[in-house]
């Protein structure tokens, strides 16, 4: 089976790139916040998308999904988002799902043997 997995050096880099890119847009709008972040993790998944790296894909979603609610909430003493909040601001300024640039078809007509 033709496939890639995504390294655990380079998953970490990732990882902390967009945790300190979080920091860093964590007082802006959460609309500005959204837009910053979708377009690392679409880059992220332009870069990483092919056929057997699904999981890697949903491994930094999840990070990104987990840290950003950290994020908001620390931006303010009084209080936290619980979970049933941040859905709903996830509907509201949605995370880039994960998707395969290069699915299993794509890469089989790719190789060379």
């Amino acid at each position: 089976m033709v496939g890639r997995k995504t390294e655990k050096s380079t998953l970490r880099r990732s990882v902390h790139n967009l945790r300190s890119l979080m920091r860093e847009v964590r007082h802006y709008s959460l609309n500005e916040q959204s837009e910053k972040i979708n377009q690392v993790l679409r880059g992220h998944y332009a870069y990483y998308g092919l056929g057997g790296n699904i999981k890697s894909l949903f491994k930094i979603y999840g990070f990104t999904e987990r840290y950003w609610r950290r994020m908001l909430s620390s931006r303010s003493q009084k209080s936290y988002i619980t979970w049933e909040r941040f859905q709903f601001l996830k509907t509201l300024f949605p995370l880039q799902r994960p998707k395969l640039f290069i699915p299993y078809t794509r890469m089989k007509s790719l190789t060379v043997l």
